[in-house]
């Protein structure tokens, strides 16, 4: 805000000191009308005090200034000396040359020309960020308004008077004010035209030139008509030109302005050259005919170069357009191909995946093929991050990324689904082929290691890959693609409870939890969901028998063990049938007989599966998975190592699952609260190995969130259906 301040500040008094000194040289103008002594000191001596300040403004301007418009303030000092050395040389002639009157042309003359010829390339030096056709172009349009207005002036103005004035000194006054013009062209053409901002000293400057090429066709007039003196007013328009240079070399000496933002599409000033020409040879004819009756040569070369400069011209833009139109295409290309894909990797991004997902859903399902998905989730690999660095998982991520896609079939897709994890959907792929294309996969990523940027080593990358499949025979229907991620997710977290580096297929588990066991009774099955119905509103016995085989896995129990530990985990809430409804679903605290009824539950699901089933050895199981690991626990107040392993592993996954549900007793818990409970039980109520095993899987993500009870039950309907 101060800076703002300051810069007002600054603005107000600069601007004001500008025209004070143009009131002071006005009112010295106006005393010298009839003083030739002091007409010749004002137009000579005070004339040239402004140019002696805009010097040194000019070179400041170019050491604070950067980029091009450091060069172009170099060659605006350059242009300023130049217009200096023409004034003292001037004033030279004025009070050493007998008569005080210049030679025309002069080598001041020389000097104002070389002015205007250094200040047209710092114009266009200036704004050079634009494309090559466009500061051609600018240079065709400086040189067709520059030869129109210039044909225009010399037979309308110019050539009349030619008789009375030397012709040398004629062309060379009359190209200054040419000069002005085709400068302010060139600042209107490439600067305002091709840029979305221009620096205020530019334009500034240019309005110094508009200001010197009118006062310098002012200048010409009076010259070839042998009125121009000492005491003439036109000199307070170069004063003007002057004030408004030192103006642009004081905000470019200030702060350092920031180069021209270019457009990429140009205002295109076409009507300015072409109407510029069209008239300027109209001009010139009627001149031409009113002077002579006819046509002369002059003017056909004049018409000649104005037409060939506009064709020139619209050749330049042509080439513009067709090199923006082409720019434009690639961009848009560009933005397509970043839209749907990983720009790390090059694979298909997640948002672009799920949506040929659904697309080739609703393929399958009109052609009545599977369908399949494969997520893959390499392992470990935040250790690689942590040891290495981001950049080498960065180089072992995109590695893993053409090793995938090499690996697949061509007409599968291959996405990046977010950080270490890649899908893959297999069209037309049953179980089996998916899990050959897994299988695949899993070797080509691990076959080879992956060496480390900068010579650091290599990684041995491995990955576990979750198979799911819909369409099939037991699996999921194709609309039901939420159920299909959820699948192939939660046969990944298998993989890597298994120990990593290998293919878990969905529902293979699944069917080991519920019902691989063949003599698992249908009709206890049954029962068990009609009690997680009771309970609330998303699966209970279902999730824990689920998690109860892979906590064994995690323990390294033997399969027949894990099969009895997933059979009893499904079948343990079943005692709960005979508790009154009142007294599951009570949303406040049970009174000390509705305790007591709650707690015959695990009594009586042994003794429902050693009378309804010959299931007899899950009874104790059943029976035993509400003791305690300390001893106080229920119906036995059995402790330790006489608790059946398997129930010690039910009694963990039952709690979190409780935890993890609302209840008409209690809300459901986040995974920080519950696994706190889990940690607070090791040794009491928990068995310490059991939940160290338990909460590791829970780190690892292999504990899956609680389905819907309705999405539950189709997936159940589904696996006894197979």
């Amino acid at each position: 805000m101060r800076v703002d301040v300051d810069q007002r500040r600054f603005a107000r008094r600069a601007v004001g000191a500008g025209v004070a000194w143009l009131a002071l040289f006005a009112l010295l103008t106006a005393l010298s009308q009839g003083s030739e002594e002091l007409a010749r000191f004002v137009a000579n001596v005070v004339f040239v005090v402004p140019m002696l300040l805009l010097v040194p403004l000019s070179y400041l301007a170019a050491r604070r200034s950067r980029g091009r418009l450091q060069t172009a303030w170099r060659l605006l000092a350059l242009a300023n000396f130049l217009w200096l050395a023409g004034e003292l040389i001037w004033t030279g002639y004025a009070y050493l040359r007998p008569g005080g009157a210049p030679p025309t042309p002069s080598v001041a003359d020389v000097a104002y020309l070389g002015m205007y010829a250094v200040a047209l390339p710092a114009i266009v030096i200036g704004f050079g960020g634009t494309w090559a056709e466009r500061q051609v172009r600018c240079m065709v349009d400086s040189a067709l308004v520059t030869l129109g207005i210039g044909a225009v002036g010399w037979a309308v103005v110019i050539g009349p008077l030619m008789p009375g004035t030397t012709r040398a000194g004629a062309i060379v006054t009359f190209a200054q004010p040419l000069l002005a013009v085709s400068i302010v062209t060139a600042l209107v053409v490439v600067g305002l035209c091709g840029h979305r901002t221009v620096p205020p000293s530019f334009l500034l400057a240019g309005a110094a030139f508009t200001v010197a090429g009118l006062t310098d066709a002012g200048y010409t007039y009076l010259f070839m008509i042998h009125s121009y003196g000492d005491a003439s007013w036109v000199n307070l328009g170069w004063q003007l030109e002057a004030v408004l240079l030192c103006l642009a070399a004081a905000v470019a000496a200030r702060r350092t302005e920031p180069e021209p933002e270019v457009r990429s599409l140009d205002r295109d000033l076409a009507v300015l050259p072409a109407a510029v020409a069209v008239l300027s040879v109209v001009g010139i004819a009627l001149a031409d005919l009113h002077t002579g009756g006819h046509l002369t040569n002059a003017t056909l070369v004049v018409g000649l170069l104005l037409a060939s400069g506009l064709l020139l011209r619209q050749v330049l833009v042509t080439r513009d357009r067709t090199r923006l139109a082409a720019a434009l295409t690639s961009a848009l290309r560009e933005q397509e191909r970043l839209a749907v894909t990983d720009p790390l990797t090059g694979l298909y991004n997640r948002r672009f995946f799920q949506e040929m997902l659904r697309l080739d859903a609703e393929r399958a399902e009109r052609d009545g093929t599977p369908i399949s998905l494969v997520i893959v989730d390499l392992d470990r690999f935040k250790k690689i991050n942590d040891t290495y660095g981001h950049p080498a998982g960065d180089r072992v991520l995109v590695e893993a990324a053409d090793r995938i896609r090499r690996a697949v079939r061509p007409a599968d897709v291959v996405a990046r689904y977010g950080g270490e994890e890649f899908a893959c959907l297999l069209p037309g792929a049953g179980e089996e082929t998916a899990l050959e294309v897994a299988e695949q996969v899993r070797r080509a990523l691990s076959r080879t290691p992956v060496a480390v940027p900068g010579g650091r080593g290599e990684v041995r990358l491995t990955a576990s890959l979750g198979v799911a499949s819909a369409g099939t025979r037991g699996g999921r229907p194709h609309g039901d693609l939420e159920g299909l991620i959820h699948d192939a997710d939660g046969a990944l977290y298998r993989a890597k409870a298994r120990g990593r580096d290998q293919v878990s297929a969905a529902g293979r588990v699944a069917d080991l939890a519920l019902d691989t066991d063949p003599d698992l009774p249908p009709a206890l099955v049954w029962l068990a969901d009609q009690i997680d119905a009771k309970l609330g509103g998303h699966e209970h016995s279902t999730a824990v028998s689920r998690w109860a085989l892979l906590t064994g896995e995690r323990l390294g129990l033997h399969q027949a063990v894990l099969r009895r530990a997933a059979a009893a985990a499904r079948l343990h809430d079943i005692g709960k049938i005979n508790v009154d409804d009142a007294i599951l679903t009570k949303p406040g605290p049970l009174t000390q007989a509705e305790w007591d009824v709650l707690r015959r539950h695990p009594q009586e699901g042994a003794r429902l599966l050693t009378e309804l089933s010959d299931r007899a050895d899950l009874a104790p199981l059943v029976g035993a998975h509400h003791e305690r690991f300390d001893g106080t626990g229920y119906p036995a107040r059995l402790r330790g190592g006489g608790i059946p392993l398997e129930a010690r592993i039910i009694a963990v996954c039952d709690s979190w699952a409780a935890m993890r549900a609302d209840r008409a007793y209690a809300s459901a818990m986040c995974e920080a609260d519950a696994r706190h409970q889990i940690e607070r039980g090791r040794g009491t109520q928990f068995d310490p190995v059991v939940a160290d095993a338990f909460l590791a899987l829970v780190d690892e993500g292999a504990i899956d969130e609680l389905a819907p009870l309705r999405h539950a039950q189709a997936t159940l309907a589904g696996q006894q259906g197979a």
